[in-house]
């Protein structure tokens, strides 16, 4: 999950992503193509000031919109996985 808020738009995330799964916004910020990410989290590593977390140790939804996709045919998937990771943020709250 990126927390674009946080985000000092270093590209550090970006450049060391090995799956091109974070493209750079029009501020240098990344998005991350949810469904070319395999979950190696070098981004998380990368990252001096932690804008960038697994979505397991995450403490809330980011703000801001954070993820687009390369393809279309995956929106299907992509609401499901949201969907689970809002319940489970939200039971870990309460």
């Amino acid at each position: 999950m990126i927390y674009r808020e946080n985000c000092i738009a270093c590209g550090a995330c970006i450049a060391y992503c090995p799956y091109g799964a974070l493209i750079p916004d029009e501020e240098g910020k990344p998005i991350l193509l949810w469904d070319r990410c395999n979950d190696d989290f070098a981004c998380v590593f990368v990252c001096p000031v932690a804008a960038i977390r697994r979505a397991s140790q995450a403490e809330r939804l980011p703000l801001v919109p954070w993820y687009k996709l390369s393809r279309e045919d995956a929106n299907a998937e992509l609401r499901k996985w949201l969907r689970s990771l809002r319940r489970g943020l939200m039971a870990s709250l309460q």
